[in-house]
């Protein structure tokens, strides 16, 4: 169903069931008020506070890209990726400084908590290619 449907039907109006059962039906999903605009702006009243999946010690792998070597860490949800590389440098001096977690580079100012990172969870190793 696109969305040009729902601009067509009154606010609080049922829509009819795609497969035409008439006991289902959808309400309009957006206020009155948003009803004759393409555009909205919604303000952050209060900050968002994220949960961390565990607290206390965290167990996490790293996967050496090059060579396919894992190291164990035990880090707290609140410690940082900077403290994560710092114990990595302790052990491999050759590291040279990126990670990579749920496929996405991590920056050394951004927690465990924040990544969401569960027990077991791996970050792996990667060098940056220059070159032309």
């Amino acid at each position: 169903m696109s969305s040009d449907v729902f601009a067509q039907v009154p606010y609080g109006h049922c829509i009819p069931c795609v497969k035409g059962n008439p006991q289902q039906c959808w309400t309009i999903p957006f206020h009155p008020a948003f009803a004759n605009t393409t555009h909205g702006v919604l303000m952050v009243k209060e900050p968002i506070v994220l949960d961390s999946p565990t607290s206390g010690p965290v167990h996490v792998n790293i996967l050496n890209g090059s060579n396919g070597t894992r190291i164990t860490f035990k880090l707290n949800s609140s410690d940082t990726i900077g403290k994560l590389k710092q114990e990595l440098l302790n052990k491999q001096p050759e590291f040279g400084g990126n990670l990579v977690f749920n496929g996405k580079p991590v920056e050394a100012h951004q927690t465990l908590g924040e990544l969401q990172v569960k027990h077991g969870a791996t970050f792996i190793t990667y060098q940056k290619c220059h070159g032309g």
